[in-house]
């Protein structure tokens, strides 16, 4: 099964729970919407990004303004990485996220894959360009410092898809803390809620920051300017917000960890769980006829498992688990 054919499945039939796409479900924060509602200029801007949208990211991680480029979500940043290293190798994590092939096979690409242990745990010995993402999705783990300390020493450079660093429940250490070859990618999208404004910024060094805004402008041009001006005037609110969205994801992971009556490595992060069914399909199907949606995780690299989105609030998450035990407890 493709994405296309399993979201055609839960649409034909309209689920009461829909766990399969990361689509936060956390409103958005006030401050936020109400500086949304108060830009008023709607004109071009620099394919690098608004000047004071580059400050904020760049105080936000410690680095200088010239080294952040805006981009249209997060997928468009690593898809103008990957093109900007298209004639290296590249390899990336399995379980992994499809869109690095849904990237690799537009631009005539070849991604490896590295192979993880139980506890998903990748072994990084080979050289090259590694696309990894932590806190990760599909499996929510986040890697430990030394594991990071591995991949940096071996890599021939990172592109770390930072996307839900901002929803861990425990330490969390980027490769950027631990090599200048690094670019991450980051994105406002789970952070504040709002996905559908395809906003984010990759965050790398100078030279390759070249790379990115010749990516903008022969793609987007102009990432959307009043979604940068909004996020740069309120700033100062995602240290707050950080610790809200991971609280209220981490107490949704704790409630699967005691309900759900399936095998999971327990997240770090992130807000997904990928439990093992044995049967990816089976219990895609079996849910689905529950009232629950979920994905394959053959969607991911890995059909023994299915991955369930913690996107609902948590007396409907109870709900959720429960028709899932039901579906798919026996098919481990």
């Amino acid at each position: 099964m493709d994405f296309a054919s399993v979201l055609a499945r839960i649409k034909e039939a309209s689920p009461k729970h829909r766990l399969d796409i990361g689509d936060p479900d956390l409103p958005p924060p006030p401050e936020f919407v109400e500086a949304l509602r108060r830009v008023g200029d709607f004109r071009y801007g620099p394919a690098e990004g608004l000047p004071e949208f580059r400050e904020a990211v760049a105080s936000l991680f410690g680095v200088e303004p010239s080294e952040v480029a805006a981009v249209a979500g997060g997928r468009h940043g690593l898809a103008a990485l990957m093109w900007a290293f298209r004639r290296r190798r590249l390899l990336t994590p399995s379980p992994y996220y499809p869109g690095y092939f849904e990237i690799a096979e537009v631009f005539g690409l070849r991604l490896g894959l590295v192979e993880t242990d139980g506890g998903w745990m990748p072994s990084f010995t080979e050289r090259g360009v590694y696309v990894v993402n932590y806190p990760n999705n599909p499996t929510g783990v986040v890697l430990p410092r030394g594991k990071v300390r591995e991949l940096v020493d071996v890599a021939e450079f990172v592109i770390s898809d930072e996307i839900y660093r901002d929803i861990v429940f425990g330490e969390f250490t980027s490769p950027m803390e631990l090599s200048s070859s690094v670019a991450v990618v980051y994105s406002f999208s789970k952070v504040l809620s709002v996905p559908g404004l395809r906003v984010g910024a990759v965050v790398a060094p100078r030279e390759l920051i070249k790379e990115v805004v010749k990516f903008n402008k022969a793609t987007v041009n102009v990432p959307p300017t009043p979604v940068q001006r909004a996020i740069a005037s309120v700033a100062d609110i995602l240290p707050r917000r950080r610790a809200e969205v991971s609280e209220a994801y981490r107490r949704r992971a704790e409630l699967a960890a005691s309900l759900l009556k399936l095998e999971f490595v327990r997240p770090g992060g992130a807000f997904y769980v990928f439990p093992r069914v044995g049967d990816d399909v089976r219990c895609f199907e079996t849910a689905l006829a529950t009232g629950v949606s979920l994905l394959p995780g053959s969607l991911y690299g890995d059909p023994r498992h299915v991955r369930l989105a913690l996107v609902e609030d948590e007396e409907r998450l109870k709900e959720a688990f429960t028709a899932v035990n039901k579906a798919c407890g026996d098919l481990r």
